[in-house]
C-alpha cells in the first residue's frame, strides 16, 4: 500500500505541475529621484487553461517597504495578444500612477 500511495502522490503533483505553468519576469521600470518609490512590472504568461500574457506594474516605498496602491494589471484576453501589446497596454495606463510618485 505504500508503494501505491507514493506513486499516486508523485503522479497527482506531476501532473498539477504540467498544468500550471506561470512564466514571470521582473523589470524594475524607474525611481524616484531620491530613492523613496520604485515601479516594478511583472510580466510573462500565465496558463489559464490556455496561455494568455499579463503585465502587473506595482509601486513600493522603499523607506516603508511596502507597496504604496494597487497594481495595474492587464492580463490578455485569448492566446493571440502579444505580450508587448500588453505590457504596452499596462504601462499606458500607468502614466499617472508614474508621474504621481515621481518616478522617472
Amino acid at each position: 500500500m505504500g508503494k501505491r500511495f507514493l506513486f499516486t502522490f508523485v503522479l497527482f503533483f506531476f501532473s498539477l505541475s504540467l498544468y500550471a505553468k506561470t512564466i514571470v519576469r521582473v523589470k524594475a521600470l524607474g525611481t524616484s529621484p531620491k530613492g523613496q518609490y520604485v515601479a516594478f512590472e511583472e510580466f510573462g504568461y500565465k496558463s489559464l487553461g490556455k496561455e494568455v500574457a499579463f503585465s502587473r506594474i506595482r509601486v513600493m516605498n522603499m523607506w516603508k517597504n511596502r507597496y504604496v496602491d494597487r497594481p495595474i494589471q492587464v492580463i490578455g484576453k485569448d492566446e493571440k495578444e502579444r505580450l508587448g501589446e500588453i505590457r504596452q497596454k499596462a504601462k499606458d495606463l500607468a502614466i499617472k500612477k508614474l508621474k504621481k510618485y515621481n518616478i522617472m
